[in-house]
């Protein structure tokens, strides 16, 4: 992604601020989003209705059920208007072409019911990520928070929300006079017509959302992405850097436009002494000298007879009626079936809280299946070595790499510093204290960052340990995101430091096999 196109504003926020970023672009983009959901959705609609055999109820679960394929354009669209390539009308149909490949399946089969659809589309539509590695993006984009399944039921809700305002809203605004709206037909009877108009509303209330929860999923995701890949500093590298080149070509033209400048000024007359008259050579003589009084009254009395002052202008305002106070006032006109109808709501309202502790239940389950797990410390038999240590259970953290500790750390870590590999010596010395924080029972779940690694260490750890995992998880943070070596003597250092909090030898150790210079 060219961060520098980027039309938003890329820094740290928190992660309802990303959803307010997506809400903003959504109203911005609105118009063009809703027309594309349309020219989407129409045709397979359509379609629908006449496969589900002109049923409005299995008609309105397909529909719903197809909505990733209406959003998946979307999303597309609103990913090329952030970089500044806001796509004209008649590209309309290619976003539609580019954007239901192979990817989209996934989201109309086994993660339909996802509750992170929008906040995790962006992997697969814009990053072009499929397999093991878009789940590992997902994975990380997505651990240790909920506000996209937040953000999933609360537009949910809005559908709702507008869907019934729609339908009261007709119930009380058409006069008596005409045929009213049933609407315990159109909430319940499949068979009735009124229940294909409120299908219909149903359908509206669909697109209206439909660009505010693309929008707003994309903001999380670039919330997201900034706070894990730091990509604020990356566009304020990129910018200094820019404005340094444009500052270097710029400085002939700058000292050119100086020098005329100054030319300019020495070319200029003297200012004149006239300019520099005295204040009472200038001032109003009438000022100067004063008023007498009956003067001042003659002035006055003129300007007050001017028309500017003295019209008058007829003002014509609508006012209230006033009603008699002993007059009775009239009642509410409520309809006829208003009781029916709110018995069937809250018959619904019933069985969608009996659904939603039911969701709620299996979820909870599923999270505390899922920590049990987690917190079970992963272990494996080191199967090299020798005879003694053939039976030792050594660590190996998954994502650490899949490549075996060395059995001299200290070595290896110095060995690596004299070749000039400063990283690897680095990345070494940091899997090796994960390495031992979990070898005292410390369970780091898949997917940890380097703040949570620290985090897990202070809980864990004595007070001179921890001093030292900062100090080592600063260095590699330093190096793994900002790209800025660590020079050999900060690493002798460290290493040095990290021998002696274990009680081992510090200085330059010799390798094993080689020679003697006897």
């Amino acid at each position: 992604m060219r961060l520098d196109a980027v039309g938003a504003r890329l820094r740290p926020r928190r992660l309802w601020e990303g959803v307010d970023l997506g809400f903003a672009l959504g109203r911005e983009w609105f118009l063009s989003l809703w027309i594309l959901w349309w020219i989407t959705a129409l045709p397979v609609a359509l379609l629908l209705a006449v496969l589900t055999g002109g049923r409005p109820d299995l008609w309105l679960v397909a529909v719903w059920w197809c909505k990733p394929l209406f959003e998946a354009p979307l999303q597309s669209w609103a990913g090329r208007a952030l970089l500044g390539e806001r796509p004209e009308p008649a590209e309309r149909f290619g976003i539609i072409r580019a954007a239901l490949t192979r990817h989209i399946l996934p989201l109309l089969l086994w993660r339909r019911l996802g509750l992170r659809r929008s906040f995790l589309m962006p992997v697969t539509l814009l990053e072009g990520l499929s397999g093991a590695r878009a789940r590992r993006r997902r994975a990380v984009l997505s651990h240790g928070i909920g506000v996209p399944s937040w953000l999933t039921l609360i537009c949910y809700h809005f559908e709702a929300i507008l869907w019934g305002g729609v339908l009261l809203a007709l119930v009380f605004l058409i006069p008596e006079e005409l045929p009213r709206l049933d609407l315990t037909a159109a909430v319940t009877e499949s068979d009735s017509p009124v229940y294909w108009f409120s299908a219909a509303i149903y359908l509206l209330a669909f697109s209206v959302i439909a660009p505010f929860y693309v929008c707003a999923g994309f903001g999380l995701y670039l919330t997201r992405r900034t706070e894990l890949e730091a990509w604020d500093l990356e566009v304020a590298f990129r910018r200094a850097r820019n404005e340094q080149d444009a500052a270097a070509r710029g400085s002939a033209r700058l000292t050119l436009a100086a020098l005329l400048a100054v030319g300019l000024v020495l070319s200029l007359p003297s200012p004149v002494a006239e300019a520099f008259a005295p204040r009472d050579a200038v001032l109003d003589p009438v000022l100067e000298n004063g008023l007498d009084p009956g003067e001042a009254q003659v002035i006055i009395r003129e300007i007050l007879a001017d028309d500017e002052f003295g019209s008058t202008q007829e003002v014509t305002l609508w006012l209230p009626l006033e009603r008699d106070p002993t007059e009775p006032m009239d009642g509410w006109i409520w309809p006829s079936d208003l009781g029916a109808l709110a018995v069937t709501l809250a018959e619904i309202l019933k069985w969608s809280l009996l659904a939603l502790a039911f969701a709620g239940l299996v979820w909870l389950a599923f999270k505390v299946i899922q920590g049990v797990a987690q917190t079970r410390p992963r272990w494996r038999r080191s199967r090299s070595g020798s005879q003694g240590e053939g039976d030792r259970p050594s660590v190996q953290l998954e994502p650490l790499g899949a490549e075996r500790l060395p059995d001299d750390i200290a070595a290896s870590v110095r060995r690596l510093i004299d070749k000039g590999e400063h990283r690897a010596a680095l990345g070494l010395l940091y899997r090796a204290s994960l390495a031992e924080l979990a070898r005292q029972g410390v369970a780091i779940p898949a997917g940890s960052t380097e703040g949570d690694c620290l985090a897990l260490a202070v809980q864990s750890l004595p007070a001179p340990r921890v001093g030292l995992m900062t100090r080592v998880t600063a260095h590699w943070s330093r190096v793994a995101y900002a790209h800025r070596q660590t020079s050999g003597a900060e690493l002798m250092s460290l290493l040095d430091d990290w021998c002696r909090a274990r009680d081992l030898p510090t200085g330059p150790t010799r390798d094993p096999g080689a020679p003697d210079d006897a």
